[in-house]
């Protein structure tokens, strides 16, 4: 018989990946409304839209769990716990970010590093939602659909980018 008891929480995005999704999707948004709008754009603009795009929400989520925060905990110490609560955030950008260097050193054409991006978006945010349900001791099941609707909010992101 098993141990129904999930794993300990890991450090990074494997300990966080609710909040690697979530900075997935944001990102991934961001790069597909920017794609769809500014043509003349190259990978290098995309890099760091995606960047400053990661940077701001870890910024704001930082802001908001210290604002939320009543303990009597040192402000210094709140900031450093909220800052280590959410790398996954910052984490979540670095797969997403090697097509598009990928494509501005000449490997890809534009295109095919902004459309590279937005499909190893889907891949992680798949993963990292398999990830979760297994972190909190889901079975084949929950894993299986938490990898499949994560990486179906993607898709959507991509079917939406494309119809504009």
């Amino acid at each position: 018989m098993s141990d129904p008891t999930p794993p300990p929480r890991q450090r990074g995005f494997l300990g966080h990946t609710s909040r690697a999704v979530y900075g997935t999707i944001v990102a991934t948004a961001v790069i597909a409304a920017e794609a769809s709008t500014l043509e003349s754009w190259g990978p290098w603009e995309f890099l760091a839209t995606l960047l400053v795009t990661v940077v701001v929400l870890w910024f704001a989520e930082i802001y908001s769990d210290v604002l939320g925060d009543a303990a009597d905990t040192p402000l210094s110490a709140r900031i450093r716990h909220a800052a280590e609560e959410h790398t996954a955030v910052l984490e979540a950008a670095v797969p997403l970010g090697i097509p598009l260097v990928l494509g501005g050193l000449g490997v890809f054409d534009e295109n095919t590093a902004v459309y590279a991006c937005l499909s190893v978006a889907v891949l992680a945010l798949g993963m990292w939602g398999g990830l979760s349900a297994r972190n909190r001791g889901g079975g084949v099941l929950q894993v299986t659909s938490a990898a499949l609707f994560s990486a179906l909010i993607g898709v959507v992101i991509i079917i939406l980018k494309s119809l504009h």
